[in-house]
C-alpha cells in the first residue's frame, strides 16, 4: 500500500498522529508539529509499540492509542477532555484516590495490594513500597491468609461495615482505625476487594479537647440535665476535677470508648462508676443505641435471670412473654453494676451467654444473639474476689477486656474543692442562697477527712451545711456542720483530728509501706514481691494502682 495514500487517509480521520516503522518516526502530522513546536526530541521516550497510555507534550497531557497498519504503527494523540474516555477516567480517579482524606486500600482477586493511597500511609505509618505488590496477609504479618478480612470478603462477597480494629502496628503499639471493606463484582466475578479507612485519631483528639474545655470552663452550669434519647444523662464533660489522676483516667477511658471490648470499672462506692460507664457509651460509636444499667445487688436472685434474659409465658407461675435487658440493649451497652454481688450460679449462666454471644429466655427454646457491649463495675478488688471464690475467674477474664480503676476522693485532694464549688452553685439555686466559698478552717477539716462515701458523701456534706447557713452568709462555716456529722468527722477530744476511719487510714498507710519496702527489697520485681507478701501478682498490681505506687 502506498505510504502517501495511507497518510492522506489518516489525515482525514485524525489531527494529531505519528506514523512509525516501530523504531523511528516516518511521519508527524502538521497539527502535532505545531503543538510540539517542531521539537522532535519530545518524542524520544515514546514507545512506538505501546498499548493505550498517556503522554506529555509541551507540558500538556494527551491520551495515546496505538494501532497496527501493516507494516506501519499508528500512534494517535487525544487531548485530555473527553471524560467518557476510560483512560481519562482512570487517570482522574487515581489522582482523586491519592488525595482523599480517607485511607484507601485495594487488593486484586489474588490478594495482592494494588492501591495504597497517601492517607492510608499516614494512618498506618507504612509506605507504598512496603505494601503494593505484596500479598495482603504478608503485608500485615498474618501467618494464615484466611485471617485476612480482604480474603474473607473476596470469598463470601459480604462486606464488612463500620469496624474499629487495629491491623497495623507502629513502634510496638496497635494502630486503630474505623473502616469498611467491600467486594468489587464484575459480571458475577469478584475481581477485587477495597477498604475505606477513617482516621478517627484527629477527631478523637479534637473531641477530647472540646470535652476538656467544657469540663474546665462550663462546670458552673448546674441545672438539671435532660436524659438523652439513649437512656443516659452523663458525658465526660460532666466529670469534675483537674487533678492529674483524673485527667489521665479520662483520656484512657476515652480511648477505650471506641473499642468493642468489655470494660470492668473498679472503685469504691460513690466514686462515679456509672458516670464513667455512661460517658464511655456516649463518647463511642454505640451512642445512638440504648444504654441500660442494672444494679445486681438490688435484684433478688430468683428474678435476676429473668430480668437479664427475659422469659416465655408459662416458664413459671405468673411468667409472661418478656424480653430481658440483653435484648433491650440491642447494639448498645449493658451496664452491670456491683457485679461482685451476683450469685455464683448466676455468674455461670452469664459467662455462658457471653462466651456464646447468645442466650435463651427463661423457659424458652430459641436463642437470640447478644450484640451489646458489656461494662461491669465492682466496689471490691476483683483479684481478691477470685481468690476468695466469690467471683469466677473465667467470668472475670471475660468481662475485663480492659480494667479502669477509679480512685477514691481522698486520692484526688485537689478535686475536693472543685466538686464542692459545683454543689455550692447547684444548691444556691435550689435553696435560694448566695454562698460563694468555704472558710479556711472548714477547708482544713475537709482536706484531712478521708471521705469514705466519696463524692456522694461530699454532696451530702455540702447540702447539710448550706441548709444551716443563714441567708446573708457568703461562706460555709465550721459552725454550720450538723451535730451528727461532727461526731463522724471530729474526735471528741480534738476537733482538728478525724475520728472515723483512723483505723482505715492507718491500715492503708501500713499496706502501702509494706508494699514499697518489699518492692525495694526485691528490686521492683512484681512476681517476687507478690510471693514475699503472700498475695497473687494480680492483687499486688491492683494494690499498687490503688496507692498510686510507681517505680
Amino acid at each position: 500500500m502506498d505510504f502517501t495514500y495511507i497518510v492522506k487517509v489518516i489525515n482525514n480521520i485524525f489531527n494529531l498522529f505519528i506514523v512509525s516503522d516501530g523504531k523511528r518516526i516516518l511521519y508527524l502530522s502538521d497539527e502535532l508539529r505545531k503543538i510540539a513546536n517542531d521539537d522532535l526530541k519530545q518524542f524520544e521516550s515514546l514507545d512506538f509499540n505501546a498499548k493505550n497510555s498517556y503522554y506529555v507534550i509541551s507540558n500538556n497531557l494527551y491520551n495515546i492509542r496505538s494501532y497496527k497498519i501493516e507494516p506501519f504503527n499508528l500512534i494517535v494523540f487525544e487531548p485530555i477532555g473527553n471524560y467518557d474516555d476510560t483512560l481519562t477516567k482512570a487517570i482522574c480517579l487515581e489522582e482523586i484516590v491519592e488525595n482523599l482524606y480517607d485511607g484507601v486500600l485495594l487488593s486484586d482477586k489474588d490478594g495482592k495490594v494494588v492501591i495504597y493511597n497517601k492517607a492510608m500511609e499516614d494512618l498506618e505509618r507504612k509506605s507504598k513500597d512496603q505494601m503494593i505488590g505484596k500479598y495482603i496477609w504478608d503485608a500485615y504479618g498474618y501467618s494464615d491468609k484466611n485471617k485476612s478480612e480482604h480474603m474473607q470478603v473476596l470469598k463470601t462477597r459480604k462486606p464488612i461495615v463500620n469496624r474499629y480494629k487495629a491491623h497495623a502496628v507502629h513502634n510496638g503499639k496497635p494502630v486503630y482505625k474505623s473502616y469498611s471493606t467491600y467486594p468489587i463484582i464484575l459480571n458475577n466475578e469478584t475481581i477485587g476487594v477495597y477498604s475505606i479507612s477513617k482516621d478517627e485519631t484527629k477527631l478523637q483528639n479534637l473531641l477530647s479537647e472540646i470535652v476538656e474545655l467544657k469540663r474546665n470552663y462550663f462546670s458552673e452550669d448546674t441545672q438539671e440535665k435532660d436524659t438523652f434519647n439513649n437512656g443516659t444523662k452523663f458525658t465526660f464533660s460532666d466529670i469534675i476535677g483537674s487533678s492529674e489522676v483524673m485527667k489521665n483516667l479520662i483520656k484512657e477511658a476515652q480511648a477505650l470508648s471506641w473499642l468493642d471490648n468489655s470494660i470492668l470499672l473498679v472503685g469504691d462506692t460513690g466514686t462515679g462508676k456509672e458516670v464513667f460507664a455512661q460517658s464511655i457509651h456516649n463518647f463511642g460509636k454505640r451512642k445512638q443505641h440504648p444504654f441500660i444499667g442494672i444494679n445486681c445487688s438490688a435484684i433478688p436472685e430468683n428474678l435476676l435471670e429473668t430480668i437479664l434474659f427475659g422469659s416465655v409465658k408459662g416458664a413459671y407461675t405468673g411468667a409472661v412473654d418478656s424480653s430481658g435487658l440483653f435484648e433491650e440493649a440491642g447494639e448498645g451497652t449493658l451496664f452491670l453494676d456491683e457485679l461482685n454481688t451476683m450469685p455464683l450460679n448466676m455468674q455461670t449462666k452469664l459467662l455462658r451467654a457471653l462466651q456464646e454471644k447468645s442466650a435463651r429466655r427463661v423457659g424458652g427454646k430459641e436463642t437470640f444473639p447478644i450484640k451489646c457491649r458489656i461494662i461491669s463495675a465492682m466496689n471490691e478488688d476483683p483479684y481478691e474476689l477470685v481468690e476468695k471464690g466469690r467471683l469466677r475467674q473465667d467470668l472475670f477474664y471475660r468481662i475485663s477486656g480492659y480494667n479502669l480503676y477509679i480512685p477514691p476522693l481522698n486520692k484526688r485532694e485537689s478535686d475536693i474543692f472543685e466538686i464542692s464549688d459545683y454543689y455550692i452553685k447547684k444548691f444556691n439555686k435550689t435553696m435560694n442562697k448566695n454562698i460563694i466559698g468555704i472558710e479556711n478552717s472548714l477547708k482544713e477539716i475537709m482536706r484531712k477527712y478521708t471521705w469514705p462515701g466519696n463524692i456522694r458523701e461530699l454532696e451530702h456534706f455540702i447540702e447539710n451545711i448550706m441548709v444551716r447557713s443563714l441567708d446573708n452568709e457568703k461562706y460555709l462555716r465550721l459552725d454550720n456542720i450538723p451535730d451528727y456529722l461532727k461526731e463522724i468527722i471530729f474526735n471528741e477530744n480534738n476537733e482538728s483530728d478525724i475520728k472515723t476511719n483512723d483505723i482505715d487510714s492507718a491500715i492503708n498507710e501500713l499496706e502501702k509501706k509494706m508494699i514499697l519496702e518489699s518492692l525495694e527489697k526485691n528490686k521492683w520485681n512484681v512476681t517476687k514481691t507478690a510471693r514475699n507478701l503472700n498475695i497473687s501478682r494480680q492483687s499486688l498490681i491492683y494494690r499498687m494502682r490503688k496507692h498510686n505506687i510507681e517505680r
